[in-house]
């Protein structure tokens, strides 16, 4: 009986040896968090205000009355910021938009900045005239964008590469198959991209989908699609 039981534990003993061992041979290999990335780029960065208004009364009744449309364009009443306000010119070009088409774009210029404060809206008035003889009548709001300045090569990354962390906003560069966090201080903000006014150089690869999955030092698998993730 005592042989038989040493014999019956010696097996069970291999037993397990062997499908520990068994199971340390497929131990998967970690390839790291699968991301994309881009280079940190220089790009001109428009800094835009904006507001939302709609065509002034005047503008309207026009509109009503097909034989006078064409005697005068449209006007848009925008109300601005006053320290944006004061900064704008007669004869500005202004961006307007229509929110029931976000894809058209019809360019207008400012023909009057009224002086009264609006107090419950710490705002002023400006009228837009639409430009380029169009004749343009869309219902609802509209948009407004004015250019008041342009960051001159400005460094940028994707939106998509910034992340917040308990430090502030992160930036993870990669080099060599590993992420490594930065702490940046962020700009101006347009058309998909970020301007990085410290933390980042130029021609820095940086980590854009999958970003928010990373910490510092973490292994990474990059995947970039063949159109590249460069910003345009």
């Amino acid at each position: 009986m005592r042989k038989y039981f040493i014999l019956t534990l010696t097996i069970c003993m291999g037993l397990a040896v062997g499908a520990c061992e068994k199971k340390e041979a497929v131990k998967p290999v970690d390839k790291g968090v699968n991301i994309t990335t881009a280079q940190v780029l220089r790009k001109d960065m428009p800094i835009v205000e904006s507001a939302v208004g709609t065509q002034t009364s005047l503008s309207m009744a026009k509109a009503l009355d097909p034989t006078r449309i064409a005697a005068r364009a449209p006007t848009v009443r925008l109300p601005f910021p006053v320290h944006v306000a004061r900064n704008l010119k007669i004869g500005q070009h202004v961006a307007l938009s229509s929110f029931d088409n976000l894809g058209q774009t019809i360019p207008g210029r400012v023909i009057e900045i009224r002086p009264g404060l609006n107090t419950s809206t710490d705002s002023m008035e400006v009228i837009v005239e639409i430009g380029d003889g169009r004749a343009w009548n869309p219902s609802g709001s509209l948009r407004g964008d004015i250019v008041m300045a342009v960051n001159k090569g400005a460094l940028v990354v994707p939106e998509q590469a910034v992340v917040i962390r308990p430090a502030g906003a992160v930036v993870y560069s990669v080099e060599k198959g590993v992420a490594q966090a930065h702490t940046v201080v962020t700009g101006v903000s347009r058309d998909g991209l970020v301007e990085i006014r410290s933390g980042l150089k130029a021609g820095d690869s940086v980590a854009v989908d999958g970003a928010s999955l990373l910490t510092d030092g973490a292994k990474v698998s990059i995947n970039n699609p063949s159109s590249g993730q460069n910003p345009p």
